[in-house]
């Protein structure tokens, strides 16, 4: 286990080798970094949403043409839908 005092002259060491202005400069480097870094990384947040708010908007229009197409499909279908639902909640609140 290290004594005390040898510990307080490895720290004096470390301190008396640290300039301060080197430290802040170090600092504002890493900021800037840090702020590209995220200026970065919400543009390219902000394409994908894009993209994917795209791609739902095509998918809910070819599912909407669909669904017009098929009409009598879609109403058979969304009314067995509701029965089956309605059934699991009336089952669940007995």
């Amino acid at each position: 286990m290290m004594s005390l005092a040898r510990a307080e002259r490895k720290a004096s060491r470390f301190v008396k080798d640290l300039d301060i202005n080197d430290l802040y400069d170090q600092l504002d480097t890493l900021r800037e970094y840090v702020q590209t870094l995220s200026q970065d990384v919400g543009k390219s947040a902000s394409r994908q949403f894009g993209r994917a708010r795209h791609a739902a908007a095509e998918t809910a229009h070819d599912a909407e043409e669909v669904m017009k197409d098929n009409l009598a499909a879609s109403l058979v279908l969304a009314l067995g839908l509701g029965l089956v639902v309605g059934y699991f909640i009336r089952r669940g609140t007995e």
